[in-house]
């Protein structure tokens, strides 16, 4: 799951639960800018509307809707699904290679949602209780060292020799802040999902090639969605009826 399939990323630890900041009843979508920057978002709620189009005409066997109407310029993003209102992880698949966003969010939308191994793929008796992130990935530099980051502000990416090869893993900006991690317990955390099982020295802490980045994240949840498509809820009514 952390690098074990091509140019696919998955960035969230797959037993834990990750919070969600509460979103007032008025608003349909909660955009957050991780690490400051430009307030040119390129982020809007849409993209995460997209990602249930398309995980409901999956499911429904669909005709895709025309073409979304957000910018179809290109970026590395990161799709995740949550579950419930305790926002359990249920899938977060994504990419650190630059994909056109209507292609991009198209296709994660399904990765994250069915072929994330962690997980069981979602059901259709579970679409009305999720809610979705879709993270875009901007501002990549390089570390001078593995603490060359600052919680809350970046997520990072590590590559280090293992053997004859190298393994790699990533998590997103949120996951040391919402569970309040130093860097040094995030560092551990990510050297054990991307697959070290043994003793983590400070040699093997040493060897590790850090790139950190930003992200600008949209997040809503199903019902959020329902102002965008009211006709959805008919359709999980119509059609599922509480089973898969």
């Amino acid at each position: 799951m952390e690098g074990t399939k091509p140019k696919r990323k998955s960035s969230e630890e797959g037993t834990s639960k990750v919070k969600k900041v509460k979103i007032s009843p008025e608003k349909s979508g909660e955009i957050d800018k991780m690490g400051g920057g430009s307030n040119n978002m390129v982020a809007t709620p849409e993209m995460a509307a997209y990602c249930f189009d398309t995980l409901l005409a999956h499911f429904f066997k669909k005709a895709d809707k025309p073409s979304p109407n957000f910018t179809n310029d290109s970026f590395p993003l990161f799709v995740t699904w949550l579950l419930g209102e305790d926002q359990q992880l249920r899938g977060c698949i994504g990419t650190f290679s630059s994909l056109s966003l209507h292609k991009g969010i198209k296709e994660y939308a399904i990765t994250s949602a069915m072929h994330d191994g962690r997980f069981d793929p979602i059901s259709k008796s579970e679409v009305s209780k999720l809610s979705v992130n879709v993270s875009l990935l901007v501002g990549f530099e390089d570390g001078a060292n593995y603490l060359d980051w600052t919680v809350g502000k970046h997520g990072i990416k590590i590559e280090f020799p293992m053997g004859r090869s190298s393994l790699t893993a990533t998590f997103l900006p949120e996951v040391a802040a919402e569970r309040n991690w130093s860097r040094e317990t995030t560092i551990d955390r990510l050297l054990r999902k991307a697959g070290v099982q043994g003793e983590i020295s400070q040699e093997l802490k040493d060897s590790i090639k850090l790139i950190r980045y930003r992200s600008e994240k949209v997040s809503m949840t199903f019902q959020e969605y329902l102002v965008h498509n009211e006709g959805a809820a008919k359709l999980l009514n119509g059609h599922c009826n509480g089973t898969d």
